[in-house]
């Protein structure tokens, strides 16, 4: 006596908010059961899939129905859908299954649909899956435009809303309710914070991802219910929003993701200001691991990531290491520690003495009081040719911003593209080296304008001098991390062979700290290219 038959159900819905009709997923699985059982069949299971396009390659109800129908096991021998295009709406997708299924001798029966087994009937399914096809790309095309239109209102589409902002209904089209975001005070407050923090820090030194995790999580703070992760304090210092505006890369009519010049600008409340995101984001590129070490970037040395050697084709940075058990401590060129004596001819620096003379130069000589006057004589200079210099200077530096901007997005094209990797040491190299450049370029920027605007105010003799005895104060204080933070601010890069040691700075940087000094905030390392000093020894 033959089993009676047996078969799937397969019912799936892109959207269900059509509850009741022919639509819905209620609505698919009673017509299925009533119909296998008019046929005398029994229904082994149902799957569902829930709010997933028939489009997609790959859906997990859809593929394990499909494997178990095919296994050896041959548990069923019918499998009942709605419609075709609840089956699939890509004709590939359709005509591979249909085969697979065919061979392994089970039925496909459209309940809305009757198609014969003969050529006329395959053809026919065919022609329903290629129409089926062309209805999910003409929706898509029309979600493509609706979402683009949508941003290019100023409205927000959806996704996850961003820590610090809530999405509110701000009108209603139809049946679509158009959102724009908002701040929640008490969350902005927590990224108001977290930036504060990565800049800052506690006492003066810029805070990890982790460190900043770990200091929230103790003060209660809590990221909508749950702990601070690094992860999501790292989400929170990359986001686009907190700036005021964030980029819609919605694909167009034609499915292509617009490049970085063709995104729609969107704004929203702003949380931190663009000039603190962009200090972060430069100092964080910086102090990446896959750009500068970590020992480099926490570590309490003086002139890590500043020290290099200047010996005849070498260029390797300094390291520490010790002598006498311990005794002493050097810095020592890295390609020579790797690579054998014979790498570099550049000898071994004590770090005390390289320390002193480097803290020397920039309290006897850098900040004393007539070169301090002198290096920034143009902040004193109220002269018309002056001026004119000024606003000359400061064209030349929006130009070069603007180059460095354009930089930094053809950089991001080609990791779309899959020209580069995101694990590209030369990647993150030449992205931190762009972000910092910006981030100099903008000092510069902010310093000419300041100057420009003060007119007959600008700083006088006195604020210099006051400027230049508060940083010689803490260059001889006992906090290493503020003295080490002071150091990168006014200098460039040192570098040293066995017969003299090369500092060099920025003017820029001088300008913009003198004139930011009642900020207490001065830990973003900005530069420009007129160097101010060159110490031999």
């Amino acid at each position: 006596m033959s089993r009676p038959l047996r078969a799937y159900g397969y019912v799936r819905v892109s959207n269900d908010d059509e509850d009741g009709n022919n639509a819905s997923i209620a609505a698919q699985i009673g017509a299925i059961r009533e119909r296998a059982r008019r046929d005398g069949v029994e229904m082994i299971e149902m799957f569902e899939e829930l709010n997933v396009s028939g489009r997609k390659l790959q859906r997990r109800q859809f593929d394990a129905m499909l494997a178990d129908a095919i296994s050896p096991e041959r548990p069923v021998d019918i499998i009942y859908v709605y419609a075709l295009s609840r089956f699939a709406r890509r004709l590939l997708t359709q005509v591979t299954s249909e085969y697979k299924l065919e061979q392994a001798g089970v039925r496909l029966i459209s309940l809305t649909e009757e198609f014969g087994d003969d050529a006329n009937g395959r053809l026919m399914r065919s022609m329903i899956g290629v129409m089926n096809e062309k209805y999910a790309l003409d929706a898509s095309i029309f979600t493509r435009r609706d979402r683009r239109g949508n941003a290019q209102a100023g409205y927000f589409n959806g996704g996850p809303v961003p820590f610090g902002y809530q999405a509110r209904t701000v009108a209603v089209e139809g049946r679509k309710e158009r959102r724009k975001l908002f701040i929640v005070e008490e969350e902005a407050a927590v990224v108001r914070l977290i930036y504060g923090l990565a800049r800052n820090g506690l006492h003066g030194t810029p805070m990890g991802t982790r460190a900043i995790a770990e200091h929230l999580n103790a003060l209660g703070y809590r990221n909508r219910g749950r702990e601070f992760f690094y992860s999501s304090v790292d989400g929170i210092l990359t986001r686009q929003h907190y700036g005021g505006k964030y980029l819609d890369r919605t694909a167009d009519s034609k499915g292509r993701t617009p490049s970085i010049e063709e995104s729609i600008v969107i704004p929203c409340p702003e949380i931190v200001s663009p000039q603190i995101i962009a200090e972060v984001a430069a100092r964080r590129a910086r102090a990446a691991p896959k750009v500068t070490p970590p020992r480099v970037t926490n570590g309490p040395t003086l002139l890590t990531g500043i020290l290099r050697c200047n010996a005849l084709g070498c260029g390797a940075g300094m390291t520490i290491r010790t002598g006498k058990s311990g005794q002493y401590i050097y810095y020592a060129c890295n390609a020579k520690l790797t690579g054998g004596a014979g790498r570099c001819e550049t000898r071994a620096i004590r770090q005390d003495e390289l320390d002193s003379i480097v803290l020397s130069v920039l309290t006897d000589r850098i900040l004393e009081r007539d070169r301090l006057l002198k290096l920034l004589q143009a902040v004193l200079e109220k002269s018309d040719l002056a001026d004119a210099q000024r606003h000359e200077d400061l064209n030349r530096v929006r130009r070069e911003k603007v180059a460095a901007e354009t930089r930094i997005r053809r950089l991001l094209e080609m990791l779309e593209e899959g020209l580069m990797s995101p694990r590209d040491p030369l990647f993150a190299e030449r992205l931190a080296q762009h972000r910092q450049n910006v981030v100099q370029l903008e000092a510069s920027e902010r310093s000419l304008n300041l100057q420009l605007e003060r007119g007959p105010q600008r700083i006088s003799e006195e604020t210099i001098v006051k400027f230049g005895k508060l940083i010689c104060e803490q260059l001889k204080g006992g906090n290493s991390a503020l003295r080490k933070a002071y150091v990168k601010l006014l200098i460039d890069s040192i570098s040293v062979d066995n017969h003299a040691i090369h500092i060099q700075g920025s003017t820029a940087a001088l300008e913009s700290a003198v004139i930011r000094s009642g900020d207490a905030a001065m830990t973003m390392v900005p530069g420009f290219n007129r160097k101010w000093c060159a110490t031999q020894s």
